[in-house]
């Protein structure tokens, strides 16, 4: 659920109400999970819909196959300019690793939505702030291997491209706890890509993290 929403952008929260998905939001093989429309609709038909990949249920007992509610999610809420901030986790996010941008935040492309950090061989990936890891694996494409933090109801950090992941999903860690060695896409390596999602919606990380010395 978690890898789902966060792939297409919308808060896990509102897919999972509208998909009648309880907390822990476990989903199973060949389970629909509806992206579009409206909550009411009576329609028997999928619309933008999507089969979760086996990396997401992996840890997940299967169960009979039967038809999922027809229910719908409602488009991502978009953010105010300037309210990327809360008071909850702000002053306890560190940087992911020791390093240097190299890249900027972007909107735009599939895996670009947050910044790009040098860093030396075989460093390792931590975590941003405290929190629980909600995805680990490699079943997002663009991502390599990647780790999911999620650090309250309201923010989810993503730690891409990684060598080897070190922890397991639903695993709670602390700011400062290794996640994962750092690896790299392509020619370029060392590498992390680090993401911050508040409501589901990419965010500056810069905005989040503490200014460098």
């Amino acid at each position: 659920m978690f890898s789902i929403a966060f792939r297409y952008g919308l808060d896990y929260r509102e897919l999972a109400d509208l998909n009648h998905i309880d907390a822990p939001y476990t989903i199973y093989p060949k389970q629909k999970i509806r992206l579009g429309g409206t909550k009411n609709s009576t329609s028997s038909e999928p619309i933008n819909s999507v089969s979760p990949s086996p990396s997401v249920a992996s840890n997940t007992k299967t169960i009979p196959s039967k038809s999922a509610p027809v229910v719908y999610a409602k488009a991502p809420k978009k953010l105010p300019k300037n309210d990327v901030k809360d008071e909850k986790i702000l002053g306890s996010w560190s940087w992911p690793i020791d390093g240097q941008v190299t890249r900027g935040f972007s909107n735009a492309g599939v895996s670009s939505k947050g910044i790009d950090i040098k860093a030396g061989e075989g460093a390792l990936v931590k975590a941003a702030a405290d929190g629980t890891v909600v995805y680990a694996g490699s079943g997002l494409i663009g991502y390599g291997n990647l780790v999911i933090v999620k650090h309250n109801d309201i923010y989810l950090s993503a730690y891409a491209y990684n060598e080897r992941i070190l922890v397991k999903e639903k695993q709670n860690v602390r700011a400062g706890d290794s996640l994962a060695v750092i690896g790299g896409k392509g020619d370029d390596r060392p590498l992390l890509h680090f993401e911050v999602r508040r409501d589901g919606q990419p965010i500056d990380p810069l905005n989040v993290l503490p200014k460098m010395n």
